[in-house]
């Protein structure tokens, strides 16, 4: 199956994506301040991914914390309903645990 060549739509927004990426910034961050729409902004790099123009990144914004940080109380609510309420836990302790439910 032969994928067709991108349209100049599609590669101005692979232009933006770029931007954005070499900049740093979210691309919420970078529609906003290139008064882009933010769904189409979306909907584009979707169809990039598909069209191999682009590699899907897993959760970029998301980042490990090695520190112990303490709480004083925690409350789970599980989807089957149970709740699970704990006092003075570590918290990368309790998503471990909670990891592995």
């Amino acid at each position: 199956m032969k994928i067709a060549p991108l349209t100049q739509i599609q590669q101005d927004w692979l232009h933006h994506i770029n931007q954005a990426a070499m900049l740093s910034v979210s691309m919420s961050a970078y529609a906003k301040q290139n008064k882009l729409a933010l769904p189409a902004f979306y909907h584009a790099r979707s169809v990039l991914i598909k069209k191999g123009e682009l590699q899907k990144s897993p959760h970029p914004s998301l980042v490990s914390v090695n520190a112990p940080i303490r709480t004083t109380s925690c409350r789970i609510t599980l989807s089957n309903g149970v709740i699970v309420e704990l006092d003075d836990v570590d918290i990368s302790d309790l998503l471990n645990s909670a990891s592995r439910l």
